[in-house]
């Protein structure tokens, strides 16, 4: 057995990475590799099209290693409501002033074919209608 992975209680696949969020970890919030640092993960950010997990840890210090899920089923913090069968992803500039680093946007299905770059910011599908800004769990899908 690795100690470096494990499944989560809510069905994820999890692997343990160095937190180099800059702060204490957060349960939910979605996270990106590292640009200068091995095996770690920074918080995602607008216009990043690059996230690879949701945080399992919560408070864990930075620069310790956290749990971080990769693949199945996570709770992902959101900024606002989420809708059953929406896409949950990251920010773009267009999206206006709604942006928290680490944090997702519920959002239609756009129609096929895309005529955007949204496809590359997805974190996977959202299973839970919530009103707020909180966790939902979501079916994690990364592009």
């Amino acid at each position: 057995m690795n100690e470096n992975v494990k499944f989560t209680q809510e069905g994820g696949l999890a692997v343990l990475l160095l937190n180099k969020t800059g702060a204490v970890s957060y349960k939910g919030c979605v996270v990106e590799p590292s640009s200068t640092t091995d095996k770690a993960v920074n918080l995602m950010v607008k216009d990043e099209p690059d996230p690879i997990g949701v945080v399992y840890s919560h408070g864990v210090p930075d620069g310790k290693r956290i749990w971080v899920v990769v693949a199945g089923m996570a709770d992902v913090y959101f900024v606002g409501n989420t809708t059953r069968g929406h896409l949950a992803r990251g920010f773009l500039t267009a999206d206006g002033a709604s942006y928290v680093t680490g944090q997702a946007l519920s959002e239609a299905l756009p129609a096929a074919p895309f005529t955007d770059a949204k496809h590359f910011y997805e974190i996977g599908h959202v299973l839970q209608s919530r009103t707020g800004a909180g966790l939902a769990r979501c079916v994690l899908h990364f592009n």
